[in-house]
């Protein structure tokens, strides 16, 4: 389910503290900015993305898959005469999947980084909820998860709640990574002089 607010702006009235607000929710400065104007990433942008999305991901992977082999080690201890055995290795193979999971994600990343390329797209932003509703069992009621996005257009950018919240419907100038379509600087546009 996708709920977007469909209420249209009043005239935009451009204020200092709305560009530090979207600075601070989407983690960029004033060198950063002008960098994805520019179309390229900042030096502190790639660091920053590197320590930030690439490496937490790697070491995400990196656990998964020790815990991966200490439940397959302990499976092949215990043996496979057993249920349990077999929901080690069950849980092993999951933990396998997941580690690959967060390494695609983190090479995806670290390619946007490394080309140091950025893409903008200009136009109204709106602000968009899709609320997903998982089932974890029969027993327990469905459980909420929530995923902010901006749109512009036919275009749809995942933020951070923080990012969301912050965001005025209207004219924006927004920088993403063009492989992975994140956001890595927003500014508002004004038509007026």
């Amino acid at each position: 389910m996708i709920i977007a607010k469909s209420k249209m702006p009043a005239e935009y009235v451009d204020l200092p503290i709305y560009h530090e607000e979207l600075a601070d929710a989407l983690g960029f400065n004033q060198t950063d900015l002008e960098a994805n104007r520019a179309g390229r990433l900042s030096a502190s942008e790639r660091a920053f993305g590197f320590r930030q999305n690439v490496y937490r991901p790697v070491g995400g992977a990196s656990f998964c898959l020790l815990l991966a082999a200490g439940f397959a080690a302990l499976a092949f201890a215990i043996g496979f005469s057993y249920l349990v055995a077999w929901a080690l290795v069950v849980v092993a193979a999951l933990l396998v999947f997941a580690a690959g999971y967060l390494a695609m994600v983190a090479f995806n990343i670290a390619q946007d980084l490394n080309s140091g390329v950025v893409s903008s797209v200009e136009g109204l932003v709106q602000p968009s909820v899709q609320v997903t509703n998982l089932k974890t069992s029969s027993s327990l009621p469905a459980m909420p998860l929530w995923s902010f996005y901006w749109a512009v257009g036919d275009q749809r950018f995942w933020v951070s709640a923080k990012a969301y919240g912050v965001l005025t419907p209207a004219r924006h100038r927004l920088y993403f990574l063009p492989r992975t379509r994140r956001i890595v600087a927003a500014e508002p546009i004004t038509t007026s002089p």
